[in-house]
């Protein structure tokens, strides 16, 4: 159990589907910007076998978070969020779904070639305000959960995202039940002028990703 007090609180917004369309990639919006010094998010799919599904420690952005997992039956999604004085903050979602998301060997593995494309990320970033911008990326990779027959765990387990003076804006450790080929959402704190981002990532076999994210400069409406 996590120390400090638990409570059930509406403030954490947990965005989901009532049924899944596709269990292998379910879509989750997690929204906590109403809480105020806000240390970390943590979701998980409680009737998964593998519930841990990542932590976000939102250092210098928004406490807001977008990503895809697998399920592998019915679930509620929990995410329990940090707030400094040490209260977890829990708001959540019940998701339907056919089951067998977990289980089942990665699209990936019917491809041949797939280690060739490991790590090609799609990244764009573009601004909400004159303090925060939006980015999004997409990974290839088969995110693994070393529970199909004959294929070990093998997927990302580390994001981070700096900005040119080296100092971390959100920092992201994910675990086996997020989606092959992550998506991943985030909304940084940045100034008015345009920067450049630097997001790096490493997986459980310890390769490591990593490129340049321009922010755009904030325009006057």
């Amino acid at each position: 159990m996590p120390d400090g007090d638990i409570v059930f609180d509406d403030r954490v917004k947990v965005m989901a589907p009532l049924s899944a369309e596709n269990q292998f990639h379910v879509p989750i919006t997690v929204d906590a910007t109403g809480l105020e010094n806000v240390e970390e998010i943590i979701a998980f799919a409680d009737l998964n076998p593998i519930p841990l599904v990542l932590t976000v420690r939102p250092k210098q952005a928004l406490a807001y978070i977008g990503f895809r997992l697998k399920l592998q039956q019915t679930s509620p999604i929990h995410v329990g969020v940090k707030t400094a004085d040490g209260v977890w903050h829990v708001g959540g979602a019940i998701v339907d779904a056919a089951g067998g998301g977990c289980t089942a060997p990665a699209a990936a593995h019917g491809n041949s070639n797939w280690m060739q494309t490991l790590g090609e990320t799609r990244a764009l970033a573009s601004r909400e305000s004159d303090a925060n911008a939006r980015m999004t990326l997409r990974m290839r990779h088969p995110m693994d959960t070393g529970l199909a027959v004959g294929i070990p765990a093998f997927y990302l387990n580390e994001l981070v995202v700096k900005n040119d003076a080296g100092d971390v804006i959100a920092q992201v450790d994910m675990y086996e039940p997020v989606s092959e080929n992550p998506t991943l959402t985030l909304k940084p704190r940045v100034g008015r002028e345009s920067d450049t981002l630097r997001v790096s990532t490493r997986d459980t076999e310890g390769n490591t990703y990593g490129f340049p994210l321009p922010i755009p400069a904030a325009t006057d409406l």
